[in-house]
């Protein structure tokens, strides 16, 4: 599917995804019917991917999902963790930013009051959590998943090619496989 990059249609299909998670989680097995394209689980019947839209015809249904495809997804997650801890930590960092403001106020201004400290103790507790959560939850959520999905289908088109390489045979062994016309008689012949 070249020019998936520009496509909205995610790469893996919310089923697939879930599913992926769980097989690697040990969850659940490795088989099935899998469309022969974006691997979405198709039903027994079924002659279309409800994903990507491609019939049986076009792509074979498989019975398990390649191991090479499970690499571009634990990919795919590692660079949104990456982004939503990062995201995260930046939260925590606020929260400890301020905490030291508070403390060094409260040792300069208020003689170290206990009210004070107390207070920085618990902004360092609550809006350590509140920013880490609001940043890495709600803004890197967002930014790493647009980040790994942008990258997934760069390497997705590449996977494409390196499949469709594998799987179609070249113009030339193709030509090596047909059998050669009958010839009747020599050049200018009867």
């Amino acid at each position: 599917m070249s020019g998936h990059a520009e496509s909205s249609l995610p790469i893996f299909s919310p089923r697939l995804d879930e599913l992926m998670a769980s097989m690697i989680a040990g969850e659940a097995p490795n088989v099935g019917r899998f469309c022969g394209y974006c691997y979405t689980p198709v039903g027994k019947k079924a002659d279309v991917c409800p994903h990507c839209a491609r019939t049986t015809a076009q792509y074979a249904p498989v019975a398990k999902i390649p191991g090479d495809f499970f690499v571009l997804y634990r990919r795919m997650r590692r660079r949104e963790s990456i982004v939503v801890n990062s995201f995260a930590f930046a939260g925590l960092g606020i929260g400890l930013l301020l905490f030291v403001g508070i403390v060094a106020l409260g040792v300069y201004r208020y003689n170290a009051s206990l009210w004070v400290m107390a207070a920085s103790v618990a902004v360092l507790i609550v809006g350590g959590r509140v920013f880490a959560g609001l940043l890495g939850g709600w803004v890197g959520d967002q930014i790493g998943y647009d980040i790994a999905q942008r990258k997934l289908a760069v390497e997705w088109e590449a996977y494409e090619r390196d499949r469709e390489a594998r799987l179609r045979p070249t113009a030339r062994s193709r030509a090596d496989a047909e059998p050669l016309p009958a010839v009747s008689g020599p050049a200018g012949g009867n």
